[in-house]
């Protein structure tokens, strides 16, 4: 007897009414391609581990709240999210990043869900300004995760030039994604005030 493979769609409606079986499904299905993204940028199992199980546990737990058009672009998202929010505290420093943490904590789920929004604005934004060539390179490597040789033969540039711009465009963004990190920080301390 052959298993029934359902579409993604299949499987979040099937999730947001609480299946289990549901939820594995998509686990099986994609924790692998998600560990790999993670693990590509950060070359540490563990951390990439508990990135994914961060990302499943946060899906499990708004299963009935979140609309998901593309599964699989939507948990990759939510990884170099993770892998982001990473690279901002390791630039800001822990002692700050805790204090995030601790705050973020405290607040309610529909504050952090408007946050999660303003931050994909936020990066969004600053990606739609780079220049035409920075943009294709940056979401080549990211979205489409690309090498640089392949973003290199895709753009007709030399592997140097697009190793070199595009690590500049990720520094950048990672200077970027910590100020708006400061930014929330700051804000949470004037509230508390």
């Amino acid at each position: 007897m052959t298993a029934i493979v359902h579409t993604d769609q299949q499987l979040l409606a099937m999730l947001a009414q609480d299946s289990r079986n549901a939820f594995e499904a998509i686990y099986d299905r994609y924790w692998e391609a998600m560990f790999n993204a993670a693990y590509k940028r950060l070359k540490d199992k563990e951390l990439c581990r508990d990135i994914v199980q961060d990302v499943f546990t946060d899906l499990w737990m708004r299963r009935n709240q979140v609309s998901i058009n593309h599964l699989k672009a939507y948990l990759l998202t939510a990884v170099r999210f993770q892998v982001y929010k990473l690279a901002a505290r390791e630039k800001a420093g822990s002692s700050f990043y805790e204090l995030y943490e601790t705050l973020a904590a405290s607040a309610c789920q529909a504050e952090e869900q408007v946050m999660e929004k303003e931050f994909f604005y936020f990066v969004k934004a600053w990606i739609d300004v780079l220049p035409e060539k920075r943009r294709k390179m940056l979401l080549l490597h990211t979205e489409e995760e690309l090498s640089t040789r392949e973003i290199a033969r895709e753009l007709a540039l030399s592997q140097k030039t697009v190793q070199n711009q595009l690590g500049a465009t990720i520094q950048r963004l990672r200077m970027h994604i910590a100020s708006f990190f400061m930014s929330l920080l700051i804000g949470f301390l004037l509230l508390l005030l």
